[in-house]
């Protein structure tokens, strides 16, 4: 894989946060619904295959995400065990994706035990009839996460490269200091994307050690380096029984 440069955005003040009152993610009905999309009904095979996918059996429940994050749980900030749920082609908060979503809870170092970080994952495959289509969807859900880093402070944006024909990295800081990151990346006529937030690492902010097992910086960087390429790899191979 390519060197990825980081490019920080000029950001006006140095408290421009998010509304608090407005959860990145709304949770919404996550199975069923009539898609408004473009690609209802469409006639490609790869697509018709890959609408029908559970997300969350394709990305075998989050659980690398789950484990190099230290998730808990899944269900609420503070709950623990259970499984992130399956959003199906025509769910009300994504209609053109299939995705593998939930709140979170995330462990906390051994000197935190008590304590545990909450926040809202959702992961997302956006199957396309065409390249073009697929580029359009890229390009609009890059525009939308850099206009909501705009939003923070400290936005950030990384371009990634192999094995994506396209592929961004944005991250910021929000409301309560809780860091935010969106992954968007595109292959042929497909868009990977993740949006993830989750509440500020305590220990950094109080005494400087981490309480997470990673910090924002580590869990950025093995995304594009380790995550991405893995579900590349896993779509393409079911993508590829159908062609």
């Amino acid at each position: 894989m390519k060197r990825t440069i980081f490019k920080t955005f000029a950001v006006a003040g140095t408290a421009a946060l998010l509304l608090s009152g407005c959860s990145l993610f709304e949770r919404g009905e996550d199975s069923g619904g009539d898609s408004s999309g473009e690609n209802s009904g469409g006639d490609n095979p790869v697509y018709t295959e890959m609408s029908s996918w559970d997300a969350c059996e394709v990305l075998n429940k989050l659980q690398p995400i789950t484990e190099f994050m230290g998730i808990e749980g899944y269900g609420s900030s503070t709950s623990t065990g259970g499984e992130p749920s399956t959003a199906e082609i025509g769910n009300t908060w994504d209609p053109d994706s299939i995705g593998c979503n939930d709140l979170i809870s995330i462990s906390a170092a051994d000197e935190y035990a008590s304590t545990m970080g909450g926040g809202e994952i959702k992961v997302k495959i956006v199957p396309a009839e065409s390249e073009e289509q697929a580029t359009t969807a890229y390009e609009e859900r890059v525009a939308a996460a850099d206009s909501a880093s705009s939003q923070g402070t400290d936005p950030q944006s990384e371009e990634i490269g192999d094995p994506w024909d396209q592929g961004t990295i944005v991250s910021w800081i929000g409301s309560a200091e809780s860091p935010n990151v969106e992954v968007i990346a595109r292959d042929g006529q497909w868009v990977f994307h993740i949006q993830l937030n989750y509440g500020a690492d305590f220990g950094l902010r109080n005494e400087g050690t981490p309480a997470y097992q990673f910090t924002s910086d580590e869990l950025n960087q093995w995304f594009v380096d380790t995550y991405l390429p893995e579900v590349n790899q896993t779509v393409n191979d079911r993508i590829a029984e159908v062609q």
